[in-house]
């Protein structure tokens, strides 16, 4: 009888396991697939909105947008009639997304769908039908439970083939009887309790990887999506993406309505930002000299000043052959004054019988040597104010206190950083070039407005420079940084203008835009393009009018796979 239990039991297993795994040719899969449940979805549009509405959990999701620029829509009511039936009003729980119970979901079929939004005062009326199936709400991975095995009849119809079998297999190799005495005697408990542990230990091993699909052939067929995640972003087989709304949330995908216009193209110069000369000035050393400190220091780097102001003084440095002339014109001079007071002491004893014309002249010649001895005097210890040519911020500080410095010496520069000109290099041209309108991009990216004053008319290493005046003044532009220069020069174009961000590269390296298709649909164009403004370009090709293309979350929507 054990034996029996025990071979019914093993070809039952057997045979279910087979039974549920049925005649499937999996060759090709690594891993075991999970079937995915899609939520059901609705998407509408009429007017300027579009509403996408996804159950899950017995529950509503609305995602109202508006169709020209995928903003989402706050503040609009929205009713709902499910199967002609009212359904309550939508409750507000964030930008755009609205909740309303559905137990209308809990029974599969067509459900016709009436949303009525009001919003700014204006009513519109978007209808539509979801498809509910008979799965929603049961959440599977694909196995079947032991329980619901054993409730299927045709599992019981294997049952009692495998019982058969097993009393006929059990019979046919049924062992030869020997005496009792030959092998101690064994309990019939102790038996059926072996085989109720060995069924149970089989059962729990085999209940658990028990398939639930039929005769299929997935050899060719691609992993599905996990469990809870069916409605995700992912890039289908023609290269579009479907993008789910919360996902659009986050990336803050927006659009814009393609309207042709006329627009003048740029080519891209590379300039370098340099001073306006009238607000640039140097200040040099005008003799050999040491560096003395001013009255509040040694002016340094970034130190705003107003022209005329005191930057340091210079006290002269005299070689030793200049002073020693100095010296002796000290000595000269000196001598001089001591013979003239002697003279004019004199003089002026005798005042009553010499003439006042030769006292007057005595006293001229004795106050002439004085200022001589005075100038004299100072011109060894004079320090020489180093002043700011003009106003405006310091560039370059070349100094210390105590520095000896040479004539000519560039002690400081000083520049205006709200007064700058950007030299951009072109090739020569023979004519005046018929310049528009002229940006320029900082190294952040930002656009920057110029106004074109003129080219040189002599070539430098066979370039032409131009010079061009920054009308908007931007914290990223420094001196001596290189930029990119957009000149806008030749005849307006017809094309579609967008930002420069909803431009981004293909696989193949070519420029494309994401078009908008449906609420949820997104496809790459591939387009021509020209530089315009240096946050724009103008799409020559590849765009038509009316569509809606992606400025806003392009990158991050091209890198979906």
């Amino acid at each position: 009888m054990t034996r029996f239990l025990m071979t019914s039991l093993s070809l039952l297993l057997a045979a279910s396991t087979a039974l549920a795994h049925g005649g499937d040719d999996h060759a090709h899969e690594e891993e075991p697939v999970a079937a995915a449940q899609q939520q059901p979805q609705v998407e509408l549009s009429a007017g300027e909105l579009e509403l996408v509405g996804t159950v899950s959990d017995r529950k509503l999701t609305i995602y109202l947008d508006r169709q020209s620029t995928n903003e989402p829509v706050a503040g609009a009511t929205i009713a709902l009639k499910a199967d002609g039936i009212a359904a309550g009003k939508a409750t507000a729980t964030g930008p755009g997304i609205y909740t309303i119970p559905a137990p209308w979901a809990d029974e599969p079929g067509h459900k016709p769908l009436q949303f009525v939004v009001t919003l700014d005062g204006e009513k519109t009326v978007l209808e539509g039908e979801m498809d509910v199936a008979a799965e929603l709400g049961q959440a599977t991975d694909g196995r079947v439970s032991l329980t619901a095995l054993i409730a299927s009849p045709l599992v019981w119809l294997v049952a009692l083939f495998a019982a058969a079998a097993g009393f006929v297999v059990a019979f046919a190799f049924r062992p030869m009887r020997v005496p009792d005495d030959a092998a101690p005697p064994r309990s019939d408990t102790t038996s059926a309790l072996a085989v109720a542990f060995v069924a149970a230990a089989m059962l729990a091993s085999q209940a658990p990887p028990v398939q639930a699909h039929g005769g299929a052939d997935h050899a060719d067929e691609a992993p599905a999506a996990a469990v809870g995640t069916p409605n995700m972003p992912r890039r289908l087989p023609d290269g579009d993406v479907h993008l789910p709304k919360p996902s659009q949330r986050l990336l803050h995908v927006r659009t814009i309505v393609a309207e042709p216009r006329k627009a003048l193209p740029s080519r891209e110069l590379i300039g370098t930002v340099v001073p306006d000369p009238s607000s640039f000035g140097q200040v040099q050393a005008p003799m050999d000299g040491r560096v003395e400190l001013a009255e509040r220091g040694i002016s340094y780097v970034g130190q705003k000043v107003s022209a005329g102001e005191v930057l340091a003084y210079l006290s002269p440095s005299i070689p030793i052959a200049d002073l020693g002339t100095m010296q002796q014109l000290r000595a000269d001079v000196a001598g001089k004054l001591r013979i003239a007071e002697q003279k004019l002491a004199r003089l002026t004893r005798i005042s009553s019988v010499v003439a006042q014309r030769e006292i007057d002249d005595t006293r001229a010649e004795l106050e002439a040597l004085r200022e001589q001895q005075r100038v004299l005097a100072e011109k060894d210890v004079e320090l020489i104010p180093l002043k700011a040519p003009v106003a405006g911020i310091i560039s370059v500080a070349n100094v210390r206190a105590g520095q000896v410095v040479t004539t000519r010496d560039t002690l400081f520069e000083i520049v205006d950083p709200h007064r700058l000109w950007i030299e951009a290099i072109t090739g020569a041209e023979h004519a005046a070039p018929n310049i528009h309108g002229a940006y320029a991009n900082d190294p952040d990216g930002h656009s920057i407005k110029l106004s074109y004053i003129g080219r040189a008319p002599a070539l430098r290493q066979q370039t032409q420079p131009l010079q061009f005046k920054v009308d908007e003044q931007h914290d990223g532009l420094v001196i001596g940084s290189a930029v990119k220069v957009l000149v806008q020069q030749g005849e307006p174009v017809e094309g579609i203008v967008v930002p420069d961000a909803a431009v981004v590269r293909g696989p193949d390296g070519l420029p494309r835009v994401w078009l908008k298709e449906s609420p949820q649909l997104f496809r790459p164009a591939p387009v021509r393009i020209a530089p315009l403004d240096g946050g724009n370009v103008v799409v020559l090709s590849g765009v038509e009018a009316g569509s809606r293309v992606v400025i806003d979350g392009a990158e991050l929507l091209n890198q979906v796979r």
